[in-house]
């Protein structure tokens, strides 16, 4: 059996999700696999990660010794690493982490990683901030200190020039589309793992419950549905904000970050919501398929307003797969995704702009974009998700099919 390496230093958060899904789709093409990550970090759930090393038929390597616990490991360490698994075959989870790594290889052959390398970016920022001419000579004059490590020069000309990753796989089907090197990869580790794991946690189903009687009690109002770990950057605070001034409904189904700092005062604004009977809180990171339906069918619209964020959101799509259409910001992927294929509503960079494009957009119904929605989700689900992985793993060509199951930008 040929043997496979998945390598992710960090585990919070997407990646022990993104970790679980690849080492299944392997070990079912056929991989003996090796798990190489910081098993000693504390994070938030580790419910994906216990499951992983649960399973004997997994081995793992933890990373703590190496510098930055995995992030800051060397060519030469990283080798040795390959050639302790016979890697034929190596996955980086999140490459973006590693363009140091793989620039690395450049100028000397004896550097050259072992076997087949795959990358998962998720991060081509860059695409949607064009540099202006004063930007492009700044970047220039910066670029002989950090040309190492830029993702600008990485994705734009060095991989490509010197086949630093075998096959460099992106969520962004509009980055892929500027960029023929690249292949698309469906944003859906989430629906994939609800098929997966579908009767092994029905104790979290007590929330269906809790969450049929919070309904009840605020029928005909309006609810903001936040899903995952509270976090500034993807608008908690601000969602709560709105909820209180709208005199609408707040539900939170996932786990509370007490180390995250926010401009609003959390706990007055939780404190009024709880006071008028309109929040729902599980703070408990929640896996089960069906608790995660329920709670995505609580609401008719779902608001993302990401702040300085230009990628992808897996969030955005489990909505999509239930039919909800989006309200996030214009710009990145998200934006782009919106506007071109009808799934929702965009809005611009101040505040007062989501404000008002939320009075809006709620106005619409659901229904207005149920034909655009599931159009677009032919293309972003599991079944497309393993078969280009099980594509690429197999060394078979990924490209054949792209034609067909990539959206048509």
């Amino acid at each position: 059996m040929p043997n496979a390496l998945l390598y992710s230093p960090i585990f919070d958060g997407h990646r022990q999700m993104y970790v679980y899904v690849l080492s299944d789709i392997l070990c079912e093409t056929g991989f003996t696999v090796f798990i190489a990550g910081n098993f000693k970090e504390k994070i938030n759930d580790s419910s994906y990660i216990d499951r992983i090393q649960k399973n004997k038929a997994l081995t793992t390597i933890d990373t703590s010794v190496y510098a930055r616990a995995g992030l800051g490991i060397t060519n030469s360490e990283f080798l040795e690493l390959q050639n302790k698994c016979n890697a034929d075959l190596t996955v980086f989870v999140e490459a973006d982490h590693h363009i140091s790594l793989f620039n690395s290889q450049l100028f000397s052959k004896r550097k050259k990683l072992r076997g087949k390398l795959a990358g998962i970016f998720l991060r081509p920022f860059h695409f949607y901030k064009p540099l202006n001419f004063i930007d492009r000579l700044r970047y220039i004059k910066h670029l002989p200190s950090t040309w190492k490590a830029d993702d600008r020069l990485f994705h734009e000309h060095l991989l490509k020039q010197f086949k630093l990753v075998d096959s460099a796989m992106y969520i962004d089907e509009n980055f892929v589309s500027h960029h023929p090197h690249s292949h698309w990869l469906p944003d859906v580790f989430q629906s994939y793992t609800e098929g997966v794991i579908r009767n092994e946690s029905k104790d979290e189903r007590i929330w269906i419950d809790r969450l049929d009687r919070f309904k009840e009690k605020n029928k005909g109002k309006f609810i903001f549905l936040y899903f995952g770990t509270s976090q500034k950057r993807r608008g908690y605070d601000l969602l709560l904000k709105m909820a209180v001034e709208k005199k609408v409904c707040f539900i939170h189904c996932g786990l509370t970050d007490q180390k995250e700092s926010n401009d609003s005062n959390i706990n007055l604004l939780k404190k009024d919501l709880e006071d008028a009977g309109r929040l729902l809180e599980t703070n408990q990171y929640i896996t089960d398929p069906v608790c995660i339906e329920a709670f995505f069918r609580s609401v008719t619209h779902l608001v993302l307003p990401y702040s300085n964020f230009w990628g992808s959101s897996g969030v955005m799509l489990q909505a999509l797969g239930y039919g909800i259409p989006v309200l996030v910001p214009e710009e990145g992927i998200m934006g782009y995704r919106v506007k071109k294929f009808n799934l929702g509503a965009t809005y611009g960079n101040a505040v007062s702009s989501l404000y008002e494009q939320f009075e809006k957009f709620k106005e619409i119904p659901g229904s207005f974009f149920k034909e655009s929605i599931e159009e677009y989700m032919k293309y972003q689900n599991p079944v497309q998700l393993k078969n280009i992985l099980v594509n690429i793993f197999k060394d078979s060509d990924p490209d054949a099919k792209y034609s067909v199951i990539m959206p048509k930008i």
